[in-house]
């Protein structure tokens, strides 16, 4: 048998091993599936750091601009140190929040058990907290549904 035969054969192979096994041609991010998918992300924030805060909006922002806000969804699930970003008493960041809220929609959840803790009502947090919760189960809940998980 000629070695080219012997190509021929085995690229027909592997051709063949491909279609039986369903192995079809690859999709880049840019094709026609890629704009209908909904991404879904949730960002974890336990830093009360000014410059840990700014940096997780902004890469909330960076998001939304980069795929569209059509096409992504964002939950900041924030506790510990990183509850301050969400109390009206600490936070710098209270306009950049809204903006986020009023452009994208973003979520935010405060943790029910760093406010218990800190002695925080409901009424300590800005007005776009969308919910109080035990920030792990939410962090577990949304990972269970296919959320994204992001720790900046």
């Amino acid at each position: 048998m000629s070695r080219y035969a012997t190509v021929v054969g085995f690229v027909g192979l592997m051709i063949f091993i491909g279609l039986v096994c369903g192995v079809g041609p690859v999709q880049s991010a840019e094709g026609p599936e890629a704009g209908s998918k909904i991404h879904r992300v949730v960002m974890h924030l336990n830093s009360g750091e000014e410059k840990v805060q700014k940096g997780a909006l902004n890469n909330i922002k960076n998001l939304y601009e980069a795929i569209g806000a059509e096409r992504v969804m964002v939950e900041l699930v924030a506790h510990g140190a990183g509850l301050s970003l969400f109390t009206k008493q600490d936070t710098k960041l209270a306009e950049e929040l809204a903006r986020l809220k009023t452009s994208y929609g973003v979520s935010y959840t405060a943790c029910s058990n760093t406010m218990k803790a800190q002695g925080l009502t409901r009424a300590d947090l800005i007005d776009q907290v969308d919910r109080t919760m035990p920030a792990m189960v939410r962090l577990m809940e949304l990972q269970e549904q296919g959320w994204a998980y992001i720790k900046p």
